[in-house]
Parts: structure tokens; sequence; C-alpha cells
């Protein structure tokens, strides 16, 4: 993909996240095939926006998720700071196209993970974590769900907003794969659990370290969202939505349609 193609591309997918719509790709458009192009498309993307990378979402953890991504590892969305709101949150679904919650577990990094030829080990991983974080992620692509998985995951891998809770330091000890429970308006929706993400959260955090290069570096101050621990619910209407992880703590947020509504990113 040559870095016209790739700019192009960044271009229509960014304009298509600001006013909240599915992107109108013309015909003639040069579309990622592999992991390596699309994080083309992301950095433009980035560069575009001139937001702060704060975190990263990962996907394609099973070896049998990844071809669909045109590769062999799995694969990230960086998590900019204009869609990225702390705990409690009042989140303007207007700002979306068809808006699904995730509960997960996050981490925050304290240390830089660059690549590497070895990989890294789960103990290292855990030794590079500086906190815990029960969080939301608001899931909604530009593009359609059948799209390529290349072309939706050029478009932040379908990140829509990233809503972080109250991060935990003492972290070791807690059970990352116990039960998280999501409630809307005071009814509770289902009970999940982190052992869903590969039976240890954290394992993702260590398979996308071993998965780089991404569009840009693993760096400390950096949080790894890892999937969801639960089914993933459409949001429509106002709602307070809530999520119990136990002993890691809780997020909130306030959804709502009203156009117009301030969010005040972190």
């Amino acid at each position: 993909m040559s870095p016209e193609d790739a700019a192009r591309l960044a271009g229509l997918l960014h304009a298509a996240r600001q006013e909240g719509r599915l992107v109108d790709l013309p015909s003639d458009a040069r579309l990622p095939a592999t992991p390596e192009e699309a994080y083309q498309v992301q950095a433009e993307i980035v560069r575009l926006s001139g937001e702060e990378i704060l975190g990263w979402k990962v996907t394609a953890l099973k070896e049998e998720d990844r071809a669909a991504y045109g590769g062999t590892r799995p694969v990230a969305g960086p998590l900019l700071s204009g869609w990225v709101f702390p705990s409690p949150a009042e989140v303007p679904l207007s700002r979306f196209i068809a808006p699904l919650l995730e509960c997960e577990f996050a981490f925050l990094l304290g240390r830089d993970l660059p690549p590497r030829e070895t990989p890294y080990t789960l103990e290292e991983i855990a030794d590079a974590v500086a906190a815990l974080i029960p969080a939301f992620e608001i899931a909604d692509g530009r593009v359609p769900p059948e799209a390529p998985g290349a072309l939706r995951l050029a478009d932040s891998m379908g990140n829509g907003a990233f809503i972080p809770g109250p991060p935990v330091t003492d972290w070791r000890a807690l059970d990352r794969a116990g039960p998280v429970t999501l409630v809307i308006d005071g009814i509770e929706i289902e009970t999940g659990s982190g052992a869903r993400i590969l039976g240890d959260p954290l394992k993702a955090v260590q398979h996308l370290a071993n998965a780089q290069p991404l569009c840009a570096p693993l760096l400390a101050g950096h949080i790894i969202t890892t999937g969801t621990a639960t089914t993933p619910v459409r949001l429509e209407g106002v709602g307070r939505v809530e999520a119990d992880f136990g002993a890691v703590g809780r997020v909130a947020i306030m959804a709502e349609i009203a156009k117009g509504s301030v969010i005040s990113p972190v």
C-alpha cells in the first residue's frame, strides 16, 4: 500500500469518525490487505487527529481468529485521547453509529515494552504493569461489520470510546478471572468473567507485546484493554450503566442521545 493510498484512506476514516457516520469509500480506494498495511493507515489517522495515543485495544488473541485480519499474530487499534473519558463519564450516543458496550479488564503500563526477538514472559509483563483498571469500551466502527478484517483494523479496530475506572496498583493478588456484573438502570443484565480472555486477561498484554510492531510503540502510561468479559450490549436511549468488577472496582457511564452534549476527554 503506497503512502498516498494510506493517507487517502486515513482521511476518509478520520472524517467519518468525527462526523459519526459510516465511511463513504470511492470505488478506486485502495484497501489494506495485511496488518502492516492497516497499521500504515492507523498511523496516518493518529497524525491527522493530532491526538495522543493513550492505549491500545487488542484482538485476534486466538490463532484461529488471525487469518481474518490478513496475518498470523494478534492485532491492536490505538485508543486516542479525544475518545477516552474517565469514569463516571457522560457519553452522548449521537457521536456514534451503532455503539456496543463491553466490560473489560485493562492494564496500565509502568514501563515501555519495546519490540524484541525474545518473547516476553508473563512474569515480565506483570513486572511492567503499574495498575489494573476496570473499564468500558464502546465499540463502534466506521466500516460495516462484514468489511474485510484489515479494513476494520485500519479503522482503529472499531474503537468508539474508552472509559477507564480508577486504577488499582496493588493488583497482583486480585482475581483477574473473577465475575463482572453489568447493570443498566438498576437492572442486572449479565455476570461475565475475565476468564473469557485466555483464562487470564494479563495474557492478552503478553500476546500484544509479542505481536509488535504496531502503528506505534507500547509505552509507559499506555492502557492495554484486553477484550470483553461480558456479551456486548447495544447502547440505545438514556441510561446509567455500571459494571462491578468485585475487588478490582467499578466503572460507570451515563449514556444519552442529546445532540450537542459535551464530553471532557482525559
